[in-house]
């Protein structure tokens, strides 16, 4: 039987390509049984492809030759529009080996967008949202602006400075007696005459004293019940005061003791009073 004559043949198995994905290309040859053909081997780079593998059949012979083939698995970088290749193979002839090439194949690139000559700058530049520019921020008008805000300041300053004052510290004289009040009031509604509520009266005195240094600006929390007395001028504060000692320390709680407490606060409200009025007059 006749042998088949020397064919080689390769071609790619997609028609087009797009960079970086991997395309295949196919190649194969019919050769006379008892010729050696070698193909190239996955290291080799062919033009713009890159060789990713190679994946190599095993020969298949019958009487009348041998076909050998090989599929490459390729990937390309470059942005030409058509690619064209042709892997050869090597034919072993004593006393080296001859490279026989395949009728060239070409592939065309898959372009994800379109080509610059081919993009409408006109209809490109309708559909892009163009921002307006932000004025360009002059530091002459900024100083500007600054030295006028001062003026403006210092002017709602001089005609109501001294109102916005007064109102201001009111309104923290207001705050502070609402803060004693809200204290003063849970101590007291928690006096008794078990430790604990002897505790809680000891502690409504104390936070007493201390509201009234604050208010009045004179040593409360360190005078004696006599000096007490002397910068409060009030003459029952003495009976009160006899009554807050005996309960504090000597354990002796009456219902005397919870109206010596409601008197204390109501001394308090009273200095509170007086001390608004101050500032309401100009006095402090």
């Amino acid at each position: 039987m006749q042998e088949t004559p020397f064919i080689i043949k390769g071609k790619f198995q997609e028609d087009s390509v797009v960079i970086g994905q991997p395309i295949h290309y196919s190649l194969y040859v019919r050769h006379p049984k008892d010729q050696e053909v070698f193909f190239p081997n996955a290291n080799q780079h062919f033009g713009a492809f890159e060789t990713v593998k190679r994946e190599f059949f095993a020969t298949k012979t019958t009487a009348s030759g041998s076909l050998d083939s090989a599929v490459y698995t390729l990937r390309l970088f470059q942005l030409a529009p058509v690619q064209k290749l042709q892997i050869p193979i090597y034919l072993l002839q004593e006393p080296d080996c001859t490279i026989i090439y395949p009728v060239v194949d070409s592939i065309h690139l898959k372009r994800l967008l379109p080509h610059p000559e081919q993009i409408d700058l006109d209809s490109l530049y309708q559909s892009i949202p163009i921002q307006p520019l932000s004025p360009k921020t002059d530091l002459k008008n900024v100083f500007a602006a600054g030295i006028s805000l001062l003026i403006m300041a210092g002017l709602i300053y001089w005609i109501f400075g001294k109102t916005i004052t007064k109102l201001f510290k009111r309104y923290l004289l207001w705050r502070r007696h609402r803060e004693f009040k809200r204290t003063f009031q849970r101590y007291a509604r928690q006096v008794a005459g078990t430790p604990v509520g002897l505790l809680n009266l000891e502690r409504a005195f104390s936070g007493w004293k201390k509201y009234l240094e604050e208010l009045t600006q004179l040593p409360f929390t360190t005078f004696t019940s006599k000096e007490m007395l002397d910068n409060l001028a009030d003459e029952a504060m003495e009976k009160v005061l006899n009554e807050m000692d005996s309960a504090i320390y000597g354990g002796n709680f009456s219902q005397h003791t919870t109206e010596s407490l409601q008197y204390l606060e109501g001394l308090a409200t009273n200095l509170y009073e007086i001390e608004q009025e101050k500032i309401q007059n100009n006095e402090v």
